[in-house]
């Protein structure tokens, strides 16, 4: 029985009535002027009706795809591709109500321990967009919580063992793809990219003495180098794991290239998070890692102190600007200790300055995710947003206690990640960018469904002992 024929069972809807009503409604569309529309619709309707089966296929797609949504800034695509993502994630959502029985997840589960704290920070977060309102309320909530209905897709229809190793595999591949990108791009020079339709100061960048930074498939040179030290971070424990398999052994053979990309984007932030996750990881669970310690120690030192290549890593100016900018902020955050809004700083309030041809310079981007919080939801909306960071890591630990191989290196690398998460995010708004914010929900999500979480459905009799006569 086909899917349609199922659905249509379910719902007793007969399906030739079903696909008369398709038609009209279609040529309705196309009289007005939707044909754009339309035309989509009818290249996505198989792909749905196929994914309709089992939505973790949609995820793996999803995941392979976000990585280059930042084609976008070269202007080559039309405008109805903007809201691809979150079109992607709502289809994905709507479909783990119809697929079969056996896609979705059975028996009562415990809620994940960071589930409080984020609730938490969302109903905060929905109260000052109420306040807000309008457009900028609509954009902060898009851009601060609308990624985590991935999360609930996969708590909805939990991974597969292989899909997990699947998700690995697609990471890898990518990193490796947009590495060479990256590097193609500094061979094309920024002339090249102009061309091609990129914007100077948006998506090409220069670090010391007129350096461009790679981005890769990216918007900018940030998320392409924290791409590359998730995948890494990730991808590291398995290799690890298993040095022999052929996925392992590819990953080995490719980290100068991924350390290339990540180099040549030019973001200390990445740098700084790698070494905090790989520092976890070698003195927690996997020990081999020590050695590398004295290998890069010996790099910095041999790197040449004076050349342009160190100082575009050692500049102090940019940490500088960051610190003055924050300095003359903690006066509003005085005066306003309950938040300016939700919407109102970083990339919601230069969002809606492009859709209002405003100055953009005159946004404030505080590079820094906890003063974002700060500044938007105020000491409550900090307070909160830590809790869940830190409350996310424990559950992270304790999912890698009770897991076993391979379930384990996956939580062990996501426990180091999100380490690197958390420092990096002193120096950069982690949590607004694409595909951060989107991979960081579908790790939530794997983790809340990996490890034992079933309810207990029959309570434990104690044993009574007979007294003794």
């Amino acid at each position: 029985m086909s899917w349609l024929t199922a659905l249509t069972n379910r719902l007793n809807i007969p399906t030739p009535s079903i696909l008369v009503a398709a038609s009209v409604i279609a040529g309705f569309a196309m009289l007005i002027g939707w044909t754009p529309w339309v035309l989509l619709l009818a290249v996505l309707a198989p792909i749905i009706v196929l994914l309709a089966r089992r939505p973790q296929i949609g995820v793996l797609l999803f995941v392979a795809a976000v990585p280059f949504d930042g084609l976008r800034a070269s202007g080559r695509f039309p405008p109805i591709v903007d809201g691809w993502k979150q079109a992607t994630i709502l289809v994905l959502l709507l479909l783990t109500f119809v697929c079969p029985a056996a896609a979705r997840a059975t028996g009562r589960r415990r809620i994940p321990g960071w589930v409080p704290a984020f609730a938490a920070l969302a109903s905060i977060g929905i109260i000052s967009a109420a306040l807000v309102g309008g457009t900028t309320a609509m954009i902060g909530m898009r851009i601060s919580f609308f990624d985590a209905l991935i999360a609930v897709v996969i708590w909805r229809c939990p991974f597969s063992r292989k899909e997990r190793d699947d998700l690995i595999s697609i990471l890898l591949a990518v990193a490796i793809f947009v590495s060479l990108v990256g590097i193609a791009q500094q061979l094309a020079g920024h002339e090249f990219l102009r061309r091609v339709g990129y914007q100077y100061d948006e998506t090409i960048r220069f670090a010391e003495n007129f350096r461009l930074r790679a981005f890769s498939t990216f918007n900018q040179p940030f998320p392409f180098a924290f791409y590359l030290m998730l995948v890494v971070l990730l991808v590291t424990p398995f290799a690890l794991a298993e040095p022999r398999r052929l996925r392992s052994k590819i990953f080995f053979i490719s980290i100068p290239l991924i350390a290339s990309g990540i180099i040549s984007s030019y973001v200390r932030a990445a740098l700084l998070g790698l070494a905090i996750g790989l520092l976890y990881l070698a003195f927690h669970r996997y020990k081999v890692l020590v050695y590398g310690i004295p290998l890069v120690i010996v790099a910095a030192l041999l790197l040449p102190s004076g050349s342009s290549f160190a100082r575009a890593f050692t500049n102090s100016d940019s940490l500088s600007a960051r610190t003055s900018s924050w300095d003359t902020r903690f006066e509003q955050f005085i005066d306003a200790p309950m938040g300016s809004g939700l919407g109102t700083t970083g990339a919601a309030a230069e969002k809606l300055a492009k859709l209002r041809h405003q100055d953009e310079k005159a946004i404030y981007l505080p590079d820094n995710s906890y003063l974002k919080w700060a500044f938007e939801l105020g000491i409550l909306g900090l307070w909160l947003f830590v809790a869940m960071l830190v409350s996310m890591f424990l559950f992270a630990r304790d999912v890698e206690r009770r897991s076993v191989d391979p379930e384990k290196h996956l939580a062990a690398g996501f426990c180091a990640l999100l380490l690197a998460i958390m420092v990096s995010s002193t120096v950069a708004t982690y949590f607004e960018m694409v595909p951060a914010i989107q991979l960081f929900w579908v790790m939530m999500g794997l983790l809340a469904t990996m490890a034992p979480q079933e309810v207990d459905m029959v309570p434990a009799v104690k044993s009574v002992r007979s007294p003794t006569v």
